[in-house]
């Protein structure tokens, strides 16, 4: 009994001594190349995405001894976000100090769904990020095409560089959005303009492709699209410095003198009047067919639809008083 006890301990040491020598060794420096490549940790990676990723580009021996020493250090929670310069002749340790340090000046650059060319100006502002005049004056003529994502921006970016970027951007997604496209009657422009109204009309995809459908309806018969959207837009492009964005229309507001009111004007407005996420562009590329002509949004959330303007005024009776 004594022996088979003094095996087990002596076993039992060996495991422990093997995997003592193990973690250590695996603390080490992969090898001994100094060239520095590129490593990125985007925002909202885990602690074990980043693991992984290091150990498939080769920084690491083990990506599981990486996430304990982490953890044991305390830096487990301190790894931020950016663009890294990192070489495969550091340790396990080096690595984790600098990825807990932050990497180089390069900066994120978060542009929600729906902002219009001011309100990504705003941003630009309060971060201190880029140089917003000039963003202004270059995306003048872009408003709609500027894609709502998370973009990490080199140091050395200037304007023109990071809307090349996002050029990119949106190219791949309307693509992406395009593909099989049911819309015949309309230009790539003037769809985009519709995913702009989808944008701020509309919170679910399947919500978004019947508006579609409705605003396609209302366009066909050469009526007017009457989309109080595009009078907020028209409304705020009247202030110089609008402190909010996108606030509740009044009637008198109806009568707002702009070619982007659609209650005074029929067919859609000249252009885009937000730069609208995927959902949206991919609706407008792909409509839901109806009968419907009219939408509200009920005191419910919820979307209510009708054919004729007697069952809108109901819905309108039933859903907004």
């Amino acid at each position: 009994m004594k022996k088979f006890f003094g095996i087990s301990l002596l076993v039992v040491i060996l495991i422990l001594v093997g995997s003592l020598g193990y973690y250590f060794y695996s603390l080490n420096p992969k090898n001994s190349d100094t060239t520095q490549r590129d490593f990125t940790i985007n925002q909202g990676d885990s602690l074990k995405m980043i693991s992984q990723r290091l150990y498939q580009n080769g920084y690491i021996k083990d990506p599981y001894v990486f996430m304990l020493y982490s953890k044991i250090t305390g830096l487990n929670t301190k790894l931020q976000a950016g663009n890294f310069r990192l070489s495969t002749s550091l340790s396990t340790p080096q690595i984790i100090d600098k990825l807990s340090k932050g990497g180089s000046l390069d900066f994120w650059v978060k542009l929600l769904e729906g902002w219009r060319n001011l309100e990504i100006t705003q941003y630009l502002e309060q971060n201190q990020a880029l140089n917003s005049k000039e963003f202004l004056v270059q995306a003048k003529d872009i408003e709609g095409q500027i894609f709502p994502d998370s973009y990490l921006v080199p140091s050395t970016f200037q304007t023109a560089d990071f809307l090349a970027l996002v050029k990119t951007n949106f190219q791949n997604k309307i693509a992406q959005a395009k593909t099989n496209s049911t819309v015949t009657n309309l230009n790539d422009q003037q769809v985009l303009i519709l995913a702009s109204i989808l944008e701020r009309e509309a919170r679910t995809p399947e919500s978004k492709a019947v508006i579609a459908g409705i605003l396609l309806n209302r366009l066909e018969i050469d009526m007017a699209l009457q989309v109080d959207a595009t009078v907020q837009y028209a409304k705020d492009s009247l202030l110089p410095h609008p402190n909010k964005f996108w606030q509740p229309i009044t009637k008198n507001d109806l009568q707002i003198n702009s070619i982007y009111n659609t209650y005074l004007n029929t067919g859609l407005p000249p252009g885009s009047i937000c730069n609208p996420g995927y959902d949206s562009l991919y609706a407008a590329y792909h409509p839901q067919s109806t009968d419907y002509f009219y939408y509200i949004t009920g005191n419910d959330n919820q979307m209510h639809y009708a054919v004729t303007l007697d069952e809108h005024n109901a819905n309108i009776e039933k859903y907004l008083r």
